[in-house]
């Protein structure tokens, strides 16, 4: 408004000022000073502070010297200062703006420039705003109804319908932008704006009644009641009704707002909970497509969820239920055969990367404003599922190694038992050459008894004992474990060569290392080759990629390969002619690279084996 005055101002268009001199109004000063309000109120919704309000200064100035004119009835030059109006539109003085247009200047500068150094709105500004807005309106709707006094407080200088329209518009902004921070409800200030606009216009008419009868000599009556009378009761009347109003509506935003606050509480807490819920929830319409996921959602399946809201849930899912899911649906809403909604099953998801994994998954069918939607409620089963496993295969293991051990402990003994009670028979008859020969194949079985009995407690310490770490020179415990096997059979025909450097230390555990190390070089001794002429083993250990392997490799007489299947499990003896034993050797072995978070693995070669295990390298 301000621009298209000023342009108006300085085309001086003669003819239509003649023709429309209303449009002529709002003075050139004044249209200046609205553009210079309209600016400074955008910088300040841009966030600027400083210069809006020193944007101001010139502003307030203006408007206290235009209204110290009217009030002191001087001149204080500025009317002309900066434009000679070209045409004569009937004011006080040319180019002079109202009193009303001057203070609202004023109380629009002070506003304008509290909001910008306070960065927020408060209740001086809503003040600010409210006498602004109320002077205007005023005037406004004292145009409408020929109330001169609402817009003329002095004669031939109004507030003209361009600058009131600009100062509602600057009102409402300085009023109701913000106003929520501040505490006061939008809708109860615009009712408190109407009542004392309302009751400013009737006190007007009032006075302006009053001013024609003193002026002209007369009393306005109505059926013999006088006018202002009447009008006084309007007065009192209404402002009590509307006061009511106000006060009942004050009281209801306050509920409102008070409501409000309690369901967006409400709204939070289900909010926070679902966010920071373990499992995932999902909703989906009827059609399939995704309407919510929370935070779980991204890390069971990998897709953010920005990715998944809005598309078919059908992506989260593997085939064949990626292609079957819409029929199901489809089945449902013709049949109401629920298949998984309301029962619940376990199911299987497809990840981002391509990856299918177990879920539990649970639907629920709601009905939400007429419309129908289902939620899911996901969980990553995958673990459980791994334990699943990983407890049926120790059940199976221990019930295969009750099995075993009490037919191997038992065998020994059965055996003693009955060379016993023949060597009992024997010393009865003096057969003393004999009794010895049953004596020493007692004392086998008695050997293989021990022998079980270790692997039992070795088996049952790998499972069971708990040990600290510490650090390992890896030579010296090689050199060790091969000192003590020195007294095996054949031992000293074998050429054993420790290759590990003398500086490689690995922090593990132990007694756990040890068993490993013993077990990997007792087993290539047992299994050499008799017929081989230089037997050997070698042992070497070096780092990679954060992990440290061992390796002790032969020349003997290898794992069949039909036999390979059976490695590292219990009770498996892989050459039970060669060597009398439990069958826990490598089993032994491989419990104890685990236990220490490692692996044990077999390579063959072209002449005999190469066993390793790959630990984490606790270096």
């Amino acid at each position: 408004m301000g621009l298209v005055m000023l342009a108006l101002w300085l085309a001086e268009p003669a003819a239509l000022a003649a023709a429309h001199p209303g449009l002529f109004n709002m003075k050139f000063n004044a249209a200046l000073t609205f553009v210079v309000l309209g600016v400074s109120l955008w910088l300040v919704a841009a966030g600027r502070r400083k210069l809006p309000a020193l944007m101001m200064v010139p502003v307030f100035i203006y408007g206290a010297l235009a209204l110290a004119q009217h009030v002191l009835t001087i001149d204080a030059g500025i009317d002309t200062l900066l434009n000679t109006p070209f045409v004569d539109i009937g004011t006080s003085q040319p180019g002079r703006i109202a009193p009303n247009t001057a203070l609202c200047f004023i109380l629009m500068s002070i506003a304008i420039a509290r909001r910008a150094l306070r960065g927020k709105n408060d209740i001086v500004q809503v003040a600010l705003g409210f006498a602004t807005f109320i002077i205007a309106a005023a005037a406004l709707v004292g145009y409408a109804i020929s109330l001169d006094f609402a817009h003329d407080w002095i004669r031939f200088t109004r507030m003209s319908v361009q600058s009131a329209s600009c100062f509602v518009a600057l009102a409402v902004a300085i009023v109701f932008v913000g106003t929520e921070k501040t505490g006061y409800n939008r809708l109860t200030i615009a009712a408190i704006l109407g009542l004392l606009t309302y009751l400013i216009l009737l006190a007007m008419a009032y006075y302006e009644l009053a001013r024609y009868e003193n002026t002209f000599g007369i009393t306005f009556t109505i059926n013999g009641i006088n006018a202002r009378s009447t009008l006084s009761s309007l007065v009192l009347i209404s402002g009590a009704l509307y006061g009511a109003l106000i006060v009942h509506l004050y009281f209801s935003s306050r509920q409102a707002r008070a409501m409000a606050a309690d369901l967006a509480e409400s709204r939070g807490r289900l909010a926070a909970i679902i966010d920071n819920a373990v499992d995932g929830i999902i909703t989906i319409d009827q059609h399939g497509i995704i309407q919510s996921v929370n935070d779980a959602c991204t890390r069971i399946f990998g897709y953010e969820p920005e990715e998944m809201i809005g598309c078919n849930v059908k992506m989260l899912m593997p085939e064949p239920y990626h292609s079957a899911h819409d029929g199901y649906l489809g089945n449902y809403h013709r049949t109401s055969e629920a298949k998984i909604i309301g029962i619940g099953r376990e199911v299987e998801g497809r990840r981002k990367d391509g990856v299918i994994f177990p879920l539990d998954l649970a639907v629920a069918k709601v009905e939400l404003n007429g419309a129908t939607i289902y939620s899911g409620i996901v969980r990553d089963i995958s673990e459980r599922k791994a334990n699943e496993r990983a407890l049926i295969e120790a059940n199976a293991e221990l019930e295969e190694f009750a099995y075993r051990t009490s037919h191997d402990l038992r065998s020994p003994i059965a055996s003693s038992l009955g060379l016993l009670g023949i060597s009992k028979d024997m010393l009865a008859e003096g057969n003393t050459p004999a009794l010895g020969q049953m004596l020493q194949r007692m004392e086998v079985n008695f050997r293989r008894l021990d022998h079980l009995i270790q692997n039992i407690i070795t088996v049952t310490r790998t499972r069971l004992m708990e040990e600290d770490e510490g650090p390992i020179k890896l030579r010296v415990l090689v050199a060790e474990a091969i000192d003590a096997l020195s007294h095996l059979d054949d031992f000293k025909r074998i050429r054993i060569e420790n290759h590990v450097p003398a500086e490689l230390t690995i922090v593990s555990k132990p007694s756990k290392f040890q068993v490993i190390v013993g077990n990997m070089l007792s087993n290539a001794v047992k299994y050499h080759d008799p017929k081989e002429a230089e037997p050997a083993i070698d042992v070497r250990a070096f780092r990679y990629g954060g992990r440290l392997r061992l390796s002790v490799e032969d020349n003997g007489l290898g794992v069949p390969p039909a036999s390979r299947h059976l490695l590292f499990k219990m009770f498996k003896r892989l050459h039970p002619n060669r060597s009398f034993g439990s069958g826990l050797g490598l089993y032994i072995l491989r419990k104890s690279a685990e236990a220490l978070g490692g692996t044990a693995l077999y390579e063959a070669r072209d002449k005999g084996s190469r066993f390793m295990i790959d630990l984490p390298d606790g270096d």
